[in-house]
Formats: structure tokens, sequence, C-alpha cells
């Protein structure tokens, strides 16, 4: 059982087929007792996971609400003064509201436990590279859970704010009452958070995919505006009809990607480098 969460000692020998699917299975384990330890902890912690975390990008007093009303008092624009109007969140089932915490718990344990699992992602992937392909191990690790966390940040404190009060004022027409499921609200926070948590490990893979020649800085400068194109069409989508909010969304999601670019032609030339000294 200890065995679980001893250290590897073959990582660095050569690894029989066998040997991967029993590293496979304990990194499995591994990640998922790290899952459901800290889903543990927030289930305890319900009334701030919930009311403060949760329910915090559709009150008023939401720190990027405040920001967007104070914006659009300065510039006359009173259509980026989000949420002002509160969610009227229902639960139609027995067993909802329960159900609610359990996943509510299982999300805040799968983002809390990211540094964890992707460690032990590096761990299994680690035996397969090459011994030169293996430096870095701490700067990699710091910079994806870093990148995810931000992302994680970027989803909550931007995207979910504009996305609810959107949703929330939408109307098919005035006679209708939106009130929102409990279930629905959740998935959309979640949705949010861990979809730009896993978006901002691109420039991650980017130098994983160069550094191995599966994609060049020429490959990702000449799709770049259809990346902006396609930025500025999902912020269309999720956001108020307004230019400024389209803007706050899609920009850093295309600096993110131009980001990209520099690490890939970075990559490039140092792997001209190398081949020159040889």
């Amino acid at each position: 059982m200890f065995g679980l969460f001893s250290r590897n000692k073959a990582s660095d020998e050569e690894m029989s087929f066998f040997d991967y699917i029993e590293l496979f299975r304990v990194t499995i384990i591994r990640s998922i007792v790290a899952i459901v330890l800290f889903a543990v902890i927030a289930f305890l912690f319900k009334d701030f996971i919930f009311n403060t975390v949760i329910l915090g990008p559709q009150n008023a007093d939401f720190i990027t609400n405040e920001l967007f009303c104070r914006l659009g008092n300065l510039i006359g624009s009173e259509a980026i003064c989000i949420n002002q109007q509160p969610v009227k969140v229902v639960n139609f089932e027995i067993a909802g509201q329960f159900k609610s915490h359990l996943v509510i718990s299982l999300i805040a344990g799968v983002v809390i436990a990211m540094p964890w699992i992707l460690r032990e992602i590096w761990n299994f992937v680690k035996p397969a590279l090459k011994p030169g392909s293996r430096m870095g191990y701490h700067f990699s690790l710091f910079m994806s859970s870093f990148l995810f966390f931000l992302g994680v940040s970027f989803g909550y404190f931007l995207l979910s704010p504009i996305t609810i009060d959107f949703l929330n004022t939408y109307e098919l027409d005035s006679t209708i009452e939106n009130q929102i499921r409990i279930g629905s609200y959740v998935r959309i926070i979640a949705m949010l958070c861990l979809a730009t948590g896993i978006a901002f490990e691109m420039p991650l893979v980017v130098l994983f995919l160069t550094a191995n020649r599966i994609v060049t800085a020429a490959f990702l400068r000449k799709y770049r505006k259809h990346v902006l194109i396609f930025f500025f069409v999902i912020s269309a989508v999720i956001t108020p009809p307004d230019v400024i909010s389209q803007f706050l969304v899609a920009i850093p999601l295309y600096l993110l990607f131009e980001l990209c670019i520099r690490i890939a032609e970075r990559m490039e030339r140092r792997l001209m480098r190398r081949k020159q000294e040889v």
C-alpha cells in the first residue's frame, strides 16, 4: 500500500510495457487520492466554497463587478455595469442541493489538487523522455501550475461575471422570468474556470511541440489572423453586446497566442544553435 506513495526507483531505467501500465495505475490512484482528499476538505467548508466562491461572481459587490461599474461611470456607459440584478438560483430536485454540494466539492478538489496531478503526469511521462528532455523539471512543474491557476483566475474573475450577467439578463420575451437551476449555475462557473485553466497551458504545450519539431513558429504565424477572429467570435458569444467587454475577453487570449509564437521562435533558435554546435 505504502508503495503507491514511494518514489519510483525505475524512473531513470529502461521500463517495459507492463512497467508503464503499473506506473500509469499508480499515477491514477495518486491523483484520485489527492482529488478526494481536497474534495473532502472543500465539502467541510460548504459556506465559504458556495456562498463566497461560487455565488461571488453574481454579487454586485464582487470585485470585478465593482471595477466594471466604476469604469462605466468614468466613460459614461452603463452597459458595462454588470450583475446589478441578482441571480435567482433555484432547486427542483429533492436531492439537488446535496448533489450540487458534492459536485462543487469535487470541482474544488480538482482545482486545488492540480499541482499534485501535474507532478504525477510528469513522473509518468518522464521515463519515456530522453535524458536531455528531463531538464527543467521544477521549472516546468511550477510554470504549469502557475499558468493553470492564472487561467482559472481569468475565468473566475473576468469571464464568469460577464457570462452570468449576460445570460441572467438576456430576455427572449419580457414575460419570461429567469430562474437559474443550481446545477446549471455551477456548471457554467466550472466550465469557464477549468476551460481557461487548461487553455492557459498553451505556452507549455507549444514549447513541447516545438522542441519535438511538431509545430513551427511559421505555422503559428500563418494562422494568426484566423485565431484572432476566432477569439473575437468566442468573446462576442459569451459577453454582453458591447465592444469594450469583447475586447476585455479577446485581447488577453490573443496575447497568450502571441506569447506562444515567441516561445516557438526562441525554441527554434535554440535548436538551431545546438545543431550547429554538433
